[in-house]
This record gives C-alpha cells, sequence and structure tokens, in this order.
C-alpha cells in the first residue's frame, strides 16, 4: 500500500479523478516539454471524455499548463488499458515532439507507462486487514497509529494537522456561503447551496436524535457543495465522497467535544480502511460506481468513530465493514457529468450510515462474531463493480443520468 498521505489529498473539486489528477498529470507532461513546443493537445478517454466538461477536466487541464496553448479533445475511442486515460501530444507547429499517456486511477493518483516520475511508490508491505492485524498482535501495536508509523515518515503527524484543519475550514466555508452551484442549462440542475439553511434549521429542532441528524447532514451538504463549486477540500478517498468523514469527525469536536487528538489519530484507522479499499478494489466512480466512493468514505468514517468513542479495533473494522457492505451497487450517476445529483446528497447519508454502522458496532457486534471481514467485503465489492455496466460507472449515461438528462 501507498502513503496514506497519498490518500488525502489536497486540492480543488469537483473531481479527484476528474480534475485533480488531470491538474497534476498536465503538470507533469509541462515539465517534460521540449523548449520548442508551441502547444498542446489532451485527448481525454473514457468517463474522463463523457462527464470532462462537469468535472471542470478541460479547466483543470488548461490552467495547470498555461500560458501554452491547449487544445482539449474528448474521444469517444475506447482507451487502451485504464479507462480513464489521458494522451497528451506537444506540437511545434503540425509536427509532434513529444507524447505521454497517464491514467487516472481515483482519488487524484495517476499512473503512467511512459513518466515513471509520476508513479507512486508503495511503502507497506501489506495487502489485506488480517495481514495488517497479525503484525499488530506480534508487535503488540495498539493502534493503527501505532502500525503506520512504522512506515510513515513522521511528518505525517503534520500533514494530518493541516489535513484535519482544511477538512474543519471546508465545513464552515461551506456553512456560510450561499449562491447557486455552477451547472449547464438542465433546469434540474438549477440549485442553489443549501448547506446554510439546512444548519440553520438543524440548530432550531429540539428532539436530539433528530438535530444530530440534521448537524451531520448540514456539515456533509457544506463539503459537498464547496467540491461541487470547484472549493479546496480533502480528497477521503475522493472529491466526490469528500463531505462523509469531514462531517462526522465536525461533528466530533464541535458538537460532541471530544479531544482534538483523538480525532486526529482517527485518521490513521480512516486512511487504512481507505487505503486497503484502494489496493484491493478501487475508490474510483468510473471503476467501481460510487459504491467506490460513498461506500469507501462510510466505511471509513465510521471505524475512524469507532476510534474516537474508544472502541476495540475490532468494532472499528464491524463498522467499517457494515457501512461498505450496504452500499455494495450503488451506481455512479451524476446527472449531466455535474456533481450535483445524486452526489451532493448522497454525502449526507453516507455519513448517516457511517453513523449507523458505528452504533451497529457499538450495541450488536459485542453480541455476535460477525460472520463478513472488512477484507470479505472489499472482495465483494470489487466483483460487484466488475460487473455493472458502463452507464453505471460515472459516464452519465444511465440511472439518474438517464432519466434526468435534458431536464426531464
Amino acid at each position: 500500500m501507498k502513503s496514506l498521505t497519498n490518500l488525502f489529498r489536497i486540492g480543488n473539486g469537483p473531481s479527484s479523478s476528474h480534475t485533480i489528477a488531470p491538474f497534476h498529470a498536465a503538470v507533469a507532461f509541462k515539465r517534460l516539454l521540449p523548449s520548442e513546443a508551441t502547444a498542446v493537445r489532451a485527448t481525454l478517454y473514457g468517463s474522463l471524455a463523457l462527464t470532462g466538461l462537469g468535472h471542470m477536466s478541460q479547466k483543470a487541464i488548461i490552467d495547470a499548463l498555461a500560458p501554452i496553448p491547449v487544445e482539449v479533445v474528448p474521444s469517444l475511442q475506447e482507451a487502451k488499458g485504464h479507462p480513464n486515460t489521458l494522451l497528451f501530444e506537444a506540437f511545434r507547429g503540425n509536427e509532434v515532439v513529444l507524447t505521454r499517456h497517464y491514467a487516472s486511477l481515483g482519488g487524484g493518483e495517476i499512473t503512467s507507462t511512459d513518466d515513471d516520475s509520476v508513479n507512486e511508490k508503495d511503502i507497506y508491505p501489506f495487502r489485506s486487514l488480517a495481514e495488517i492485524k497479525d503484525f499488530m498482535n506480534k508487535g503488540r501495536l495498539h493502534s493503527f497509529k501505532d502500525f503506520c508509523l512504522c512506515y510513515e515518515d513522521p511528518s505525517i503527524v503534520d500533514y494530518f494537522k493541516r489535513v484535519l484543519g482544511l477538512m474543519f475550514a471546508s465545513v464552515e466555508r461551506g456553512l456560510a456561503a450561499t449562491g447557486r452551484i455552477a451547472a449547464d442549462k438542465n433546469p434540474r440542475l438549477q440549485v442553489s447551496r443549501n448547506a446554510a439553511a439546512i444548519y440553520g434549521r438543524a440548530k432550531r429542532i429540539t428532539d436530539e436524535g433528530s438535530k444530530r441528524t440534521m448537524l451531520i447532514s448540514a456539515y456533509a451538504y457544506a463539503v459537498a457543495e464547496e467540491s461541487a463549486c470547484g472549493g479546496l477540500v480533502v480528497t477521503a478517498p475522493t472529491c466526490g465522497s469528500s463531505g462523509v468523514l469531514p462531517a462526522i469527525l465536525y461533528y466530533e469536536r464541535k458538537n460532541l467535544r471530544r479531544p482534538l487528538a483523538a480525532i486526529l489519530d482517527s485518521l490513521f484507522t480512516a486512511g487504512i480502511v481507505g487505503n486497503l479499499v484502494k489496493q484491493n478494489a478501487s475508490i474510483s466512480g468510473a471503476i467501481g460506481g460510487c459504491q467506490a466512493e460513498i461506500g469507501t468514505a462510510a466505511s471509513m468514517a465510521a471505524a475512524a468513530l469507532c476510534f474516537i468513542e474508544g472502541e476495540s479495533l475490532y468494532q472499528s473494522e464491524y463498522a467499517a465493514e457494515c457501512a461498505m457492505e450496504h452500499f455494495l451497487g450503488l451506481s455512479c450517476d451524476p446527472v449531466d457529468g455535474f456533481v450535483i445529483i445524486p452526489c451532493i446528497e448522497r454525502n449526507g447519508m453516507g455519513a448517516l450510515r457511517a453513523m449507523d454502522a458505528f452504533l451497529y458496532s457499538r450495541y450488536i457486534a459485542p453480541l455476535k462474531r460477525n460472520q463478513v471481514s472488512f477484507d470479505n467485503v472489499v472482495g465483494a465489492m470489487k466483483l460487484t463493480g466488475d460487473s455493472l455496466a458502463a452507464a453505471y460507472k460515472e459516464t452519465a449515461e444511465g440511472g439518474l443520468a438517464e432519466i434526468l438528462k435534458d431536464g426531464r
């Protein structure tokens, strides 16, 4: 597995795989440009081609390569290798002087067959939670933080302080913001930010259970709307699902006054959960559907919540498994390719399911042994994602995207 710093990336929404990754691919290509290059053409394939406009892929690439003139071309030809592929070509007049291929893996990570500088290296010699738990038992390590610091650079602690600060800042910006979310002319997508209104109403609710539900929803909406508007967020594990974990952590700190140190250290627990999904299945909606994004985010948040609330490692695994199991099969069907419908509301629902999974782990896990391990459910998620038709993998060709296209 790779460093957790590569799971919690900092960047602008609305999409880690369609905005952050193309931006970094363009930056990498720019570093290689020969001095005689006068223009660049970027060709997008797969989900990048079909939903790039709504995900601001073109803008990200043009911004990264500025001031060099750039033509961004969506191609409906089948990509070779990874479905989310980018081809960059540099020109001197009509002559191609440099080409490079990049693939967007999800969560902002890119890989390349002809530019090794972007290929991230593994630092953890493990492939499953079972292997990690065995190592922890033998080494008498009591937390995922202890485990991670056996492999991570110590600077990750300071990086996580920055990550947590940015997560909380994205909640607060989103709660304060109003106005419309940019979209095309589809009347279904002419929506305004709602986080501030939800938060205002939540504060007036007297029933404590309902109040908790709506506060967490407001926090998740706040970050998801920030991401949809191109704001700065933290991938957790993606931009499209970036509201789930921050909503839970913000509620724990701001409303329940849980210790900041515990909330900070919970990122190690959330990170291991997300990293295992990323390695053994996918965190990309274009590969595994929305189960890979919202499902993973809910698993990360549920496990982190168990850590903050002092539950056992077994209960953290129970919560992570439970959260993912009940998102299996969730399609990725953004209307017109914009990260608005159903993405924003799904962040709220993902955060609430994380809370539910935590409650199951607290009150049900001690009564019975879970027959489904976290490794089992990640394997099931990969099988399910592999079986989903392309229309349900961030192509805006199926599900709600089909039903609501053209304002139907």
